[in-house]
């Protein structure tokens, strides 16, 4: 999202994404902590159980990212038939979470089964939060959008842009993947969404 009639093309983006919504689902369905996903219930343990811990989710995430960001640039980029084989092959992988878990191959097969179940829930809860009553359209009027673009003016120099993904979580979380990745668990106000991406961006800038 830029700002509308500026020459200044900065932007921060927002999605949605099911594989990365599964990391945290996976987080809740276990009960292990990882700050700042750190207030949900005990859980099964059954994942703990085959090797799951907290280096183990975060290097995972971080791999669920640069998948995603490998696929959308190549998206973008792409208008060579050689470049086809490649973009199936990365969205496959970005499609199969459990895959690019670093742990133990009895971790990645429960959590290819657990993803199986999920997908569908994860499908419902996207679409809820992009194009339905949750959407940025409507969580964010266009004056909020615009007024939080002016906010983030002091970012634009110390971070190309922000790529907000959104998670599923009980309690508003706001956590940073550097270099210029968040994930945010939304709080119940336009204006506490507001102060997560900005709180995200202070995060990302201080990692730089």
């Amino acid at each position: 999202m830029f700002l509308a009639g500026s020459s200044d093309r900065w932007f921060w983006s927002e999605d949605a994404l099911p594989p990365l919504a599964f990391c945290v689902h996976a987080l809740v369905h276990d009960g292990l902590p990882v700050p700042p996903f750190d207030r949900h219930p005990q859980g099964d343990g059954d994942l703990r159980g085959r090797g799951l811990d907290a280096e183990t989710w975060c290097t995972w995430v971080f791999a669920v990212v640069v998948a995603q960001g490998r696929l959308s640039v190549l998206v973008r980029e792409s208008d060579r038939l050689a470049d086809r084989a490649t973009l199936a092959t990365l969205a496959a992988a970005a499609s199969a979470p459990a895959a690019l878990c670093p742990g133990t191959p009895e971790l990645r097969a429960r959590l290819g089964e657990l993803w199986v179940g999920y997908q569908p829930q994860a499908e419902r809860w996207r679409w809820d939060l992009t194009g339905g009553p949750r959407g940025v359209r409507n969580r964010l009027a266009p004056h909020e959008q615009r007024r939080m673009w002016k906010a983030l003016l002091p970012f634009h120099e110390r971070l190309p842009t922000i790529s907000v993904f959104l998670v599923d979580y009980p309690t508003p979380v706001v956590m940073a993947v550097p270099p210029t990745t968040c994930l945010i668990a939304p709080g119940g106000t336009s204006a506490d969404y507001v102060r997560q991406v900005l709180a995200a961006a202070e995060l990302l800038a201080a990692a730089r």
